[in-house]
């Protein structure tokens, strides 16, 4: 059985009537030429199949379902989609015609080529994809435009042209080119190539004009660029001439000699050239003017040139005519001008440091010449050094770049020639002022700033003129020192601006600075710092704490050191929280190390840091804790002051209560208790009843302990009238009782006790009769001695120890009858107890060396009856007003050792001679007793 025919068309109907008519037919055909097992093979198909497109038309197309798939399958033309490019295309684009044909209408607007699928949804979740076909959309070809073609002499003929916009088909383009006899020979291109072609020689027709077009082809269209007509002989490109040879010419540095060979051309064709030059190393060319080269020639010689210089020569050349083409530069050849004088003398500068008040070092140093300047080889320089006023003049030779010298504080003229193998440059001259001199003015203004990677530095000239500049810069690397090397470079004296050609690094400090030169003469310097680029700094601040208080601290930091700040610091930062609460910030500018935080919380801790910042961002400070005071300053001193100044007032108020209420803390809290084991009394004899008289030294110093060392008691009764009678011995008794106590100068030395006590009934002139009535009197007679220092103005002329033999305290009114009378010499209170002695007469001096048998012979003829009675005796230490307290003693002259007591009263008198006038000291000590004999 013979296989069906297949008949496919392409066909686009606007109308959608006629495209369901074509369908139709196209269905019946398909039925009726193939067999039923190829239809099976093809569910679906797609009309038209494979298209070719141009960019931005419709598109219509219809995807037919067989109808063995649409019964198998059990599917419909109403459950066709399509997609292009896998992407589903909206349902307003395609209708159902009928159960086997769907329709879809597109413009494409994408170009190359496409999938167009008709897919089927067979259930929910399954869907195939019936049949597909490549669409390809392109654009027909552009005219082309700008025909031309170039001549290479007996090689071949090249044409070029423009093909316009790309057409994203495959194009074919043909050269066509027509002899003037009427040849026509087409020259197709190759696949890939669209804008030349190459007509090889010798199928090239010299001194015959030839018609020269472009056609282009692909599914979309054709295009024909417009002819030219030319003769391939005017079109001709010469090739370029060969340089062989640059050479010197003798005796002249600024000429070379360049020549060529030239390219192969017809016989009639005449040349011209271009011929350019420029300095080895640099873009720069220079061309020898075209007038000089517009004929046919072979060599040249090139002039202005700088001496001892490589130059580089290339040349091309061209028709005289001018229709032709240039050809392309020739290859480079290298020539070196002769060597001349150096152009100038080198760049000089110095830095000088002054060693004292009158020698300096100075450092000398310049620069090598450039080669444009040396003109040759530099051989070494001269140095001429001239003090100003001064016939004295040094000249150096030196091969270095610098030279060290040690000059004194006065002006100098420095000069510096260079010298090659031709001769020397001019002199370059420089100025050491002296110190004494003011500099001259600087420049007005300095700027600097980076630009294009690199420092431009920027001022404004003076007001007088210049000769030149100098400009010096230094990495400062520590805060105004630059340890490192000195830079520096001349410009001149038209410049205002200039660029730091080397030694130019980011990210460091640099001090740059001007000086204008003055015919050689320095004015004052101007210097500024600044970065080629800067960045944040590398560390940050060191930060410390200079005070903590209750509610606010004191912090202060380190500035970073300059080759760790990689940039100008701008500000410093303060960062500081509590715990977890938000970090609050201060700002402060960069010129304060130092800073106080307030309003904070007692007894809290902190943590605080410090950024410091550059224009290009901060870096941190590592963090510092601190906890705030409980007590500001001053709070413990408000609340400590107060309370020590109160205790101070309260123990002072009662020290004074206690000063003033002293006897009463005495009497209440220590009362005077009598120590005998301290007391001294004359001793009596109780066999003999002699008073036993110690030797007293008038050299020896009474009771040097301040304490009664010794006390004799002798107590009289006198009752008897007739003792009496004479009136005039009354009358030494009235002077006694009258007198002052001797004793209210001083302290009565016992135990610290004084006579406090009210003061006893003293016997004065009015009440004498009275006294002579009296039944019962006591006299006292007693000796006390104490020590010197106790007495205002008594010094006792010996000093008498003598213990008690008692070894018991004497309480107070305690009595001994029978052997001792005792006397409470430790209250003033209390009456000396009376013991009465028997006389036989009136009472006498007596001498106490003498011995007597018993006491009443120490009295005389004193009867019983005759008693007397010295009243009330007192001891005082300091109330001169206590009269009666003690017995009056009156001073009486002392011859040989003798001591005499005189006792005055009622007219009578016994006395005791001593050495010395003294009044014996009445005072006792511990209730200190003396023993007395019946």
């Amino acid at each position: 059985m013979s296989r069906p025919v297949v008949v496919t068309t392409r066909i686009m109907f606007h109308q959608w009537g006629r495209l369901t008519l074509v369908v139709n037919l196209y269905i019946q055909i398909s039925v009726c030429f193939r067999t039923v097992d190829s239809f099976i093979e093809r569910p679906a198909y797609i009309i038209p199949e494979s298209p070719v497109i141009k960019f931005g038309s419709q598109l219509e197309a219809s995807c037919i379902l067989s109808d063995s798939f649409i019964k198998e399958s059990d599917v419909d033309a109403n459950q066709i989609f399509w997609k292009l490019k896998e992407n589903r295309i909206p349902e307003d684009h395609f209708f159902t015609v009928n159960s086997t044909v769907s329709n879809i209408t597109l413009t494409i607007s994408i170009v190359g080529s496409a999938l167009l699928t008709c897919n089927v949804q067979l259930n929910e979740d399954q869907v195939t994809t019936v049949f597909g076909i490549q669409i390809t959309t392109g654009l027909p070809p552009d005219k082309p435009k700008n025909l031309s073609c170039i001549t290479y002499y007996d090689k071949n003929m090249t044409c070029s042209w423009d093909p316009g916009r790309y057409t994203y088909l495959p194009t074919s383009y043909r050269l066509k080119l027509s002899i003037a006899s009427g040849e026509l020979r087409p020259y197709e291109l190759p696949n890939g190539v669209n804008n030349s072609f190459a007509i090889l020689y010798p199928h090239i027709h010299y001194f015959v004009l030839n018609t020269i077009w472009v056609e282009a082809n692909n599914d979309l269209g054709s295009a024909k660029s417009v002819p030219i007509h030319l003769d391939p002989v005017d079109v001709i490109k010469p090739d370029p001439p060969v340089i062989y040879l640059v050479q010197q010419v003798d005796g002249i540095s600024t000429v070379l000699d360049v020549k060529w060979v030239n390219p192969a051309v017809p016989v009639t064709y005449k040349l011209k050239y271009n011929l350019r030059y420029r300095i080895l190393d640099t873009q720069e060319w220079r061309q020898v003017p075209p007038e000089d080269t517009e004929s046919h020639r072979e060599s040249f010689l090139v002039q202005n040139m700088k001496p001892f210089t490589d130059y580089a020569f290339t040349i091309r050349c061209k028709k005289n005519d001018g229709t032709e083409y240039w050809s392309d530069w020739s290859s480079e050849e290298i020539g070196k001008t002769l060597e001349a004088k150096p152009l100038r003398g080198p760049p000089i500068w110095r830095t000088i440091e002054n060693l004292d008040t009158q020698k300096r070092r100075i450092h000398f140093m310049w620069k090598e010449l450039d080669k444009s300047d040396a003109n040759g080889i530099i051989l070494g320089y001269q140095m001429t050094i001239k003090e100003k006023n001064s016939l004295k003049i040094q000249r150096i030779a030196i091969k270095d770049l610098e030279y060290n010298i040690t000059l004194s504080q006065a002006e100098y003229e420095i000069t510096l020639i260079a010298s090659n193998s031709v001769g020397n440059s001019s002199n370059e001259t420089l100025i050491v002022p002296a110190t004494w001199k003011s500099a001259l003015p600087p420049v007005k203004h300095l700027s600097v700033y980076p630009q294009d990677g690199q420092l431009i530095v920027e001022w404004k000239p003076p007001v007088s003129a210049v000769s030149g500049y100098v400009i010096e810069w230094c990495e400062e690397s520590r805060k105004d020192l630059c340890p490192g090397p000195l830079y520096w470079q001349r410009e001149q004296k038209t410049a205002n601006k200039a660029f730091l050609k080397e030694n130019v690094m980011p990210f460091k400090r640099y001090r740059i600075t001007i000086y204008p030169l003055y015919s050689g003469r320095p004015g004052a310097p101007l210097s500024k710092l600044t970065y080629l680029q800067q960045d944040r700094p590398v560390n940050g601040p060191l930060v410390h704490l200079k005070h903590v208080g209750k509610k606010e601290v004191e912090l202060m930091w380190n500035e970073i050191p300059v080759n760790e700040q990689r940039g100008f610091i701008t500000n410093y930062t303060i960062f500081y929280k509590n715990g977890n609460v938000n970090e609050s910030s201060i700002v402060v500018n960069a010129k304060y190390q130092e800073i106080i935080l307030n309003s904070l919380t007692g007894n809290t801790l902190y943590v605080v840091r410090v950024m410091a910042s550059t224009v290009k961002g901060g870096t941190n400070s590592s963090e510092v804790n601190f906890t705030t005071l409980n007590f500001a300053k001053g709070e413990i001193e408000a609340i400590v002051v107060p309370i020590c100044l109160g205790f101070l007032l309260i123990t002072m108020l009662t020290i004074l209560l206690c000063f003033n209420k002293r006897h009463l803390i005495k009497k209440y809290v220590w009362p005077n208790v009598p120590d005998p084991a301290n007391s001294r009394v004359v001793e009596w004899s109780s066999s003999t009843g002699n008073l036993i008289q110690n030797n007293l030294s008038s050299k020896e110093p009474m009771n040097p302990d301040g304490f009664i060392s010794d006390v004799t008691i002798i107590e009289a009764d006198v009752d008897d009238k007739k003792y009496l009678s004479n009136e005039d011995e009354i009358k030494p008794l009235t002077s006694l009782k009258k007198g002052k106590s001797t004793s209210e100068e001083h302290s009565s030395g016992i135990g610290g006790s004084s006579c406090m006590s009210s003061p006893r009934q003293s016997v004065s002139d009015s009440d004498e009769s009275e006294s002579v009535q009296n039944t019962t009197s006591t006299v006292q007679y007693s000796t006390v001695i104490v020590s010197g220092s106790g007495y205002r103005c008594q010094q006792p002329s010996a000093q008498v120890f003598t213990r008690s033999e008692s070894t018991q305290p004497l309480l107070e009114n305690e009595e001994k009858p029978d052997e001792h009378a005792y006397g409470n010499f430790g209250s003033c209170s209390t009456e000396v107890k009376r013991q009465y002695f028997k006389q036989n007469g009136s009472i006498r001096e007596t001498n106490l060396n003498e011995s007597h048998p018993n006491e009443a012979e120490i009295l005389g003829d004193m009867n019983e009856d005759d008693s007397f009675r010295l009243n009330q005796m007192k001891v005082s230490d300091q109330s001169p007003d206590l009269e009666g307290c003690c017995p009056t003693v009156e001073d009486i002259p002392s011859s040989n050792d003798q001591t005499v007591v005189k006792l005055e009263f009622l007219g009578f008198s016994a006395g005791l001679e001593t050495d010395q006038q003294s009044y014996m000291p009445q005072a006792v000590k511990h209730n200190s007793y003396m023993p007395q004999s019946k």
